[in-house]
């Protein structure tokens, strides 16, 4: 038997959070959480992205980029995203139904895609709610989609299958013209970063005219002030989400905001 004091402590501490997340996994700890999405020309929604929470004892939320990271490298990813779809469909699953011209977009990560697992998983989900696939788009980050070789097949058949292909925080990172060639979205996902700066000086012009030539319709993200989403509006960006709007809700305030607002 192994003497525990003899185990470097990174990696007791390595193993103890690999147990913490596969039981908050299985266990169901995880929460959901959604961000509306809206039309600028009339401020409704047209949906939302839904983003996962990690509720800590001391009732601190950690946010994705806190424990994806980790899940993808100890193998817990799957495990992960099977949770997250079957959630937002418990959660969210009889209003896409009711509301068939509203839609859920989800995060994905390069190895979820890379099996036709997903896909026959979100399929049956939607059968079994009576959820249009067109309601769920996968929203995949600009610096995550590295070979279009391999990538862009996998791609397609999400798109044919029916469900939407958003490119997510665009202007973050690097952007690479090939894949976005290579590939077809649906939806660019302008990065906040690149919105901060408006009213004032931005490139925001040469992003969406990239756009607009590649058949691509923007987003904006991190939509903050009036004044930026006047300017956007003005440039023919039709969509928006942020703290202007609403910050990302529970599943049962999300409805509640959406009625509310918009009844």
């Amino acid at each position: 038997m192994t003497d525990s004091s003899l185990i470097p402590p990174f990696l007791r501490q390595l193993s103890a959070s690999h147990a913490r997340l596969k039981k908050a996994i299985h266990t169901r700890q995880l929460e959901m959480w959604y961000q509306p999405i809206v039309r600028l020309e009339d401020g409704r929604v047209t949906g939302a992205e839904a983003l996962v929470r990690w509720p800590l004892p001391d009732g601190r939320l950690l946010p994705p980029d806190s424990f994806v990271p980790f899940a993808r490298e100890t193998e817990l990813l799957t495990s992960m995203t099977e949770w997250v779809v079957e959630q937002i469909f418990d959660d969210l699953g009889g209003w896409l139904h009711k509301h068939p011209q509203q839609y859920i977009s989800i995060n994905v990560e390069p190895d979820d895609l890379q099996s036709t697992a997903l896909l026959e998983h979100l399929s049956q989900l939607c059968q079994q709610h009576h959820v249009r696939p067109q309601q769920i788009a996968l929203e995949m980050t600009e610096s995550s989609v590295i070979d279009p070789k391999t990538a862009a097949p996998k791609v397609a058949c999400y798109r044919k299958a029916g469900f939407a292909i958003y490119l997510d925080d665009f202007g973050s990172g690097y952007a690479n013209l090939n894949y976005l060639q290579a590939m077809t979205f649906d939806m660019l996902k302008i990065d906040k970063t690149l919105i901060d700066p408006l009213p004032g000086k931005s490139l925001l012009p040469q992003i969406i005219a990239l756009a607009r030539s590649l058949a691509l319709e923007p987003l904006a993200e991190g939509v903050e002030t009036q004044a930026q989403a006047t300017w956007l509006k003005s440039h023919g960006v039709k969509y928006a989400q942020g703290w202007l709007y609403s910050k990302a809700l529970t599943s049962r305030a999300f409805v509640h905001w959406c009625e509310s607002r918009y009844a």
